[in-house]
This record gives structure tokens, sequence and C-alpha cells, in this order.
């Protein structure tokens, strides 16, 4: 079994993830700001703006995955709050790869969360990985993200890149705030609703993290189940999946860009990626279609 090193381990998805390794029999260590004696993971102290990190983290170390970064959707998009975004994923990874480069664990693979943001606004073009990137913020802070970990594959250290799309489970991230309407009989869509989703469940999230180590995969994969669906049928599905009884309604497009400003494109934008890589390297989705998804999370 392999040692597995965190950053972004306490959050939502890499408290799933740690889960999920540690009941494979892989020994999780965290990356936190702070010491937490009483976590069920041993915890080491990184300090991502003073780029100070334990070395102890690295003894005996084969994998690191790296999760840190702050909530593309927690606050306006500020020109402030863009560089917290940018720097948080940046910066930590340059943290990570200053410590592998002077303390030299014999690492097996490194491997980065990312987002589908890296393509942009597309419409209905079918994504692969080959396809180039798009344009604004959320492209260019994929970008840059990807951009970080360069010297780590440099080393000759296998890389993995996740471009992660939205991930569903209803207490957090985009289906939590599409759920809320649900409590007053409504689900809404965006604009037109015609913008794809490259949408996955958590547990196979998960699960391509899993598949990664076993598999020693390197390069970008689009993490994201094999249907991706345009933003109306998502919200028509969701009092079908719930059991709940729900009027389909818009929120036009121009409210939302009232409203979020330039994180407007989080929800308007369209991007229809395709699974084949992943697919063809021999992973299996056990929620391949959206309300097969819908009805496991909220049946």
């Amino acid at each position: 079994m392999a040692t597995i090193l965190i950053g972004g381990g306490t959050g939502f998805i890499g408290g799933y993830l740690s889960e999920r390794l540690q009941a494979l029999g892989h020994e999780v260590r965290h990356l936190s700001r702070r010491s937490r004696p009483d976590s069920a993971f041993p915890t080491f102290v990184w300090d991502i703006k003073n780029q100070t990190i334990d070395e102890a983290a690295f003894t005996d170390l084969d994998y690191v995955i790296n999760l840190a970064g702050a909530g593309i959707a927690d606050a306006r998009w500020t020109e402030k709050r863009k560089q917290i975004i940018i720097n948080s994923r940046t910066e930590s990874t340059k943290l990570l790869v200053d410590a592998i480069a002077k303390f030299r664990p014999q690492l097996k693979g490194y491997l980065s969360a990312n987002a589908i943001g890296y393509y942009g606004d597309r419409g209905a073009e079918v994504l692969g990985e080959d396809a180039g990137p798009g344009t604004g913020f959320l492209s260019r802070s994929c970008i840059l993200w990807q951009e970080a970990t360069a010297p780590i594959a440099e080393m000759g250290i296998p890389t993995f890149i996740n471009r992660t799309g939205i991930v569903l489970h209803p207490k957090a991230g985009a289906l939590q705030k599409m759920l809320i309407p649900l409590h007053f009989f409504v689900s809404t869509y965006f604009g037109a609703g015609q913008q794809y989703y490259s949408w996955i469940h958590i547990d196979d999230l998960v699960e391509t993290y899993v598949f990664a180590i076993e598999k020693e995969l390197a390069g970008a994969y689009n993490c994201v189940a094999p249907h991706p669906v345009r933003n109306r049928e998502l919200a028509g599905a969701l009092g079908p999946a719930s059991g709940k009884p729900a009027l389909v309604l818009p929120a036009p497009a121009f409210t939302m860009k009232l409203a979020l400003g330039e994180m407007s494109h989080t929800v308007l934008d369209s991007t229809r990626c395709s699974a084949d890589k992943l697919q063809e390297a021999g992973f299996e989705f056990r929620f391949p279609t959206l309300m097969a998804a819908l009805k496991d999370l909220l049946g």
C-alpha cells in the first residue's frame, strides 16, 4: 500500500478522497495551515503565503495529491478575489514543487486537481483533452494551475491533471444551490438553458484519483461523466429524481449577470467534454447517466 500526502484533504472532495484511500489500505497524510492533533489523518503544517512546509511530510512518501484552492464561487469576482483564486492554486503548487526538489522523496506520481473551465465557453463543441484552452478568467486560472505543475513532470515524476467537471453532491457545489428552489416546488435553469454542463458524481470523481494511482496515469484527463447534459435538462431532472413536483422556470441571463457579474460565467458557459480518454484507459463509471446519479444522491 502507498503513502499519500494530500493538500486540501479537509475540503469537500479531499474528505471523501481521504476516506476512500484509507479504506483501501493506503496511509493518508494531510497538509494543513495549522496542527490538527485530533485529525483522523496525520497532519503536517504548510504555510502557502510564506512558502514553508514540514519536511517530515515527505518521509517515505509515494504520492502527492494537490486539491488546494480557494472556492471559485465562494465570493464575487473582484480583481482581488480573482488573484486569490489563482494564487491559492499556483502558490500551493510552487511550494510542493520546491519541497519535492529539496527533499527528494521517491515519488511514484503527482496528482493535481484542475477544471474543465480550462476550455472556456465552447457551445456544443465536443472537447477532448487535445482541445485548446478558452479565454476569460476561468480558462486563465486553469492554464496557470496546470503550468505550475510542469516542473514536477520535468523531474521525471508522472503527473496526472484531473480536469474536473461539475461535481454532483446535494451538500456542496452547484447542485446544492440548484436544489434550493425545490423547497418552493420550482427548479431553475439559467439563461436559455441550452449550455452544456459536463458533470460527475462525487463517488466517480473520487474513483478517478484512485484509478490514476492504480494505473499510473500521466497527462491531462477530462474527469466527467460520458453523457453531458444541457442546463435545462439538469434542472428538469431534479424534481423527478428527488420525488418532488417542480415547475421548471428560467433565470434570465441578464439577471444572472447583474447578480453575479463576471462570475455568471460559472453557470452560463457551455463546456461539452468527452470522457473517451478516461474510458479508453479502462475507467468504468458507476453513474454514467444523469438520472442514475441524481437518484443515488437525492432519491
